[in-house]
């Protein structure tokens, strides 16, 4: 072996382990090049999603600020001012004097020749030999409910006082139960008022009078009701005034009430000429229990409403 293939295969030997090293160094460099690329990408991520946390955080901050009125269900809104009660709008008061009504036009039908009878025979004076037409069960049945339904209308008109004059304030009882007690009132005095004049005319007259003014309180008071409705329907649907109202009522209930004393008079006492008996009668029976209504209608406004 020569020299100088000697040399040249130490040259190689000794030289490729430095080419071997400087790959090596290459290949770390790019490593490190690379790692530093990631780390810096990574970063960049890590700050998108920081800012968009940041958004969302911003936005969730805005919608809780707003005021909701519906935090129960979950559902986000604009709180508003409630809209003040109006009865006109009331489904349930609506519902009653729809209904009465329909049910007081079923209840005259029925009793029309009732009523035929006793518009007829209003002014003319019976006696004794007078031949009556019997009236049917079904006839005095659908009288009783017309009076039902005058203490409905009368009810409605009282609760609409109540509501209209009762302004901001606070009451004891819930809206339709003061209404279920305003038609209460006068469901009792009719009943009341009722059960009075059957205890003194049992002791004082015979059961013909008896029956003849039976009929004749029956009549009035349903007259009384279904004249009532037009005024309690404008009251509440239309733009009668409660002052005004209140007193075509009072001239319908003052009617009624003259034509009651002249029925009295006539089946009663037309024969005494007793002015002054009569006078105690019908203010015992009639104008006292009246005033004693008016005076618990008021009495009870003051008593369930609450004023702060």
């Amino acid at each position: 072996m020569n020299p100088d293939s000697t040399s040249t295969f130490d040259y190689h030997w000794v030289s490729s382990p430095m080419r071997v090293d400087a790959k090596a160094g290459d290949v770390a460099v790019n490593a490190d090049t690379v790692a530093t690329d990631t780390l810096a990408t990574d970063s960049l991520r890590t700050d998108s999603l920081k800012a968009d946390s940041l958004r969302t955080d911003s936005l969730k901050a805005k919608v809780d600020t707003i005021p909701s009125m519906f935090s129960p269900t979950g559902k986000s809104g604009v709180m508003a001012a409630p809209a003040p009660y109006n009865v006109a709008t009331d489904d349930v008061v609506g519902s009653c004097l729809m209904g009465g009504l329909l049910i007081a036009i079923l209840a005259l039908a029925v009793s029309l020749k009732f009523v035929g009878r006793q518009m007829h025979n209003f002014f003319y004076v019976e006696n004794d030999r007078t031949t009556t037409v019997p009236d049917l069960p079904r006839e005095l049945a659908g009288q009783w409910v017309l009076v039902a339904y005058c203490a409905l209308v009368m009810g409605v008109a009282t609760y609409f006082g109540y509501v209209t004059l009762g302004g901001s304030g606070e009451w004891a009882l819930p809206p339709h139960t003061l209404l279920a007690v305003s038609v209460g009132v006068f469901v009792c005095y009719f009943i009341l008022k009722a059960i009075a004049y059957q205890f003194v005319d049992w002791v004082f007259f015979d059961v013909k009078k008896n029956e003849q003014w039976n009929k004749s309180q029956l009549f009035l008071t349903a007259m009384e009701g279904l004249c009532v409705t037009p005024i309690v329907l404008l009251l509440v649907y239309g733009d009668l005034s409660l002052n005004g109202a209140y007193v075509l009522m009072a001239i319908v209930v003052i009617l009624a009430k003259i034509l009651s004393f002249y029925k009295c008079y006539i089946i009663f006492f037309r024969r005494f000429g007793a002015l002054m008996q009569i006078f105690l009668y019908f203010c015992a029976l009639e104008l006292v229990p009246l005033a004693a209504l008016a005076g618990l209608l008021v009495s009870a406004r003051e008593f369930l409403q609450i004023n702060f």
